[in-house]
């Protein structure tokens, strides 16, 4: 029930334009998926800073990369960027 009521709150705030205030509702080990369908991983740890999802971070290859907040939304469980897996392989 929580998820429907945040996920009916981020329409509604997208459907008339308004920029997102409520933080997305990131689960731990949630599936994380690129803009190109790739399965990146799973999410490690969620960054968060003054209530607001400021990141994920996950394990690539051998290395820990952060994907920005500002790149996510969730749907079905599983957390997706906007990023190519390319662009995430370049994320320091």
């Amino acid at each position: 029930m929580k998820h429907h009521i945040l996920l009916a709150a981020t329409l509604a705030l997208l459907s008339a334009g308004g920029v997102i205030a409520a933080p997305l509702d990131i689960p731990r080990n949630a599936k994380v998926i690129s803009s190109d369908g790739a399965t990146l991983g799973k999410v490690d740890r969620v960054l968060i800073a003054n209530d607001n999802v400021t990141g994920v971070q996950l394990i690539l290859g051998s290395k820990m990369v952060v994907i920005p907040g500002d790149t996510l939304s969730v749907e079905d469980g599983s957390v997706k960027t906007t990023l190519s897996r390319k662009d995430v392989r370049a994320l320091h």
